[in-house]
């Protein structure tokens, strides 16, 4: 299983409100409010909510996206198929076998629909619409993106590529949960809470399982935060490289940390103007990355990037998601504002399929965005941020 892909930025949003004059006498200043995109269920709520299906955007499908979404759905079919994903079934009311029954009546329909006015009356004659509460229990969803880098790299250290990603330690044990840290298997079978990202880093002790090096400090961390990278050796053949293990820490976006502390604008944070500033000032990456305690471990793969179900991700299609309140591999509706290559924002609604996870989207507010690959990708991915609302489509019964 692939990590765990996610967005570099993660901001909260703040909405100051201050005070207007009223002939003298000024008007009473409000103090801003944060909205808490990562608030958690409690216990016993519920992630999704029936919604009448008619409030539901309609969608304008093209050739190249039916096809896309054609083997998306052949790719959740596959993991739904595995004994593992019985595991992770039900949720909440929804059964594995209703997921399964959804997809293939998907499948027909795009397949024998004609035009999007025949596909959406269709759709919403057959299916059902399971709204996300999001994060005010109104609907609300902050949508972000991720994406596949494609960067240089060596697999032997040089006096250019000397920033390596790291294989996955022998005695390194998944946690029981999503949300455990990892264990260490000591030499004696005993068990202790695996290191955390600052340790890993200064101890020394992963000297021996570098997979790979770059030339560039921040472009290994990227790859960290992305979850897999393609790469192009020396030689100018291309290598894939993707999730195999984390200490499972709760990541911290650093991001955020240089707009708190002064040294970026918030309206200037994305991913590029991140970059830059770790560009001009190399002394500081270490001691902001070393603030996010999560650490991910890598291996060699072929025919990815893929997903936390262990099937390709494909572009502008699949999402990430938390995966122990929605349903892996099941089809959702995004309706949202994303970002295009030149930073713009439009209205989108986009059939989309649920085949990952993130370190930092363990919530019902949250969704990963999935862009695709190379710098087109990385700039969407670093420009959205936008709230929306997200249906999971569910035949009738």
């Amino acid at each position: 299983m692939r990590n765990i892909l996610l967005a570099i930025i993660i901001p909260l949003i703040a909405l100051s409100f201050t005070g207007c004059l009223r002939g003298k006498k000024k008007a009473p200043e409000v103090k801003p409010v944060t909205k808490d995109y990562n608030r958690p269920l409690a216990p016993g709520e519920q992630a999704l909510v029936e919604v009448d299906m008619a409030n539901v955007p309609d969608l304008a499908l093209t050739s190249d996206q039916r096809v896309q979404l054609q083997q998306a759905i052949a790719n959740s079919l596959k993991y739904l198929n595995t004994g593992s994903s019985s595991l992770k079934y039900p949720v909440g009311s929804i059964t594995k076998d209703r997921v399964v029954r959804s997809l293939h009546a998907l499948a027909e329909l795009l397949q024998n629909t004609t035009d999007s006015q025949q596909f959406n009356a269709a759709l919403k004659s057959r299916f059902s619409a399971f709204m996300s509460v999001g994060f005010d229990r109104k609907g609300g969803v902050l949508f972000t993106g991720y994406y596949t880098p494609i960067f240089n790299a060596s697999t032997t250290p040089d006096g250019t590529y000397r920033y390596p990603l790291y294989k996955r330690p022998a005695d390194l044990v998944n946690g029981a949960t999503q949300d455990d840290i990892a264990m260490r298997r000591l030499p004696d079978g005993t068990m202790t809470p695996y290191p955390a990202r600052a340790e890993l880093e200064t101890s020394g002790e992963l000297r021996g399982q570098e997979l790979i090096y770059f030339a560039d400090p921040y472009e290994a961390y990227i790859v960290e935060v992305q979850g897999s990278a393609k790469v192009i050796l020396p030689n100018g053949s291309m290598m894939e490289v993707g999730f195999n293990g984390t200490n499972n820490h709760r990541y911290h976006p650093i991001a955020m940390d240089l707009v708190n502390e002064g040294k970026l604008r918030k309206e200037d944070l994305n991913l590029a103007n991140v970059r830059k500033y770790f560009q001009e000032n190399p002394q500081d990456l270490v001691a902001y990355r070393q603030r996010n305690p999560r650490f991910i471990f890598f291996t060699q793969v072929k025919g990815g990037p893929f997903g936390s179900l262990g099937q390709p991700v494909t572009t502008d299609v699949s999402v990430a998601t938390d995966k122990s309140i929605f349903p892996p591999g099941a089809a959702c509706l995004v309706d949202t504002t994303a970002a295009t290559t030149n930073g713009r924002q439009g209205t989108y609604a986009a059939l989309r399929l649920d085949q990952d996870t993130g370190g930092g989207i363990r919530a019902a507010g949250r969704c990963d965005l999935y862009m695709g690959e190379g710098d087109g990708a990385e700039q969407r991915a670093g420009n959205q941020f936008a709230e929306g609302k997200m249906y999971y489509l569910l035949l009738k019964e």
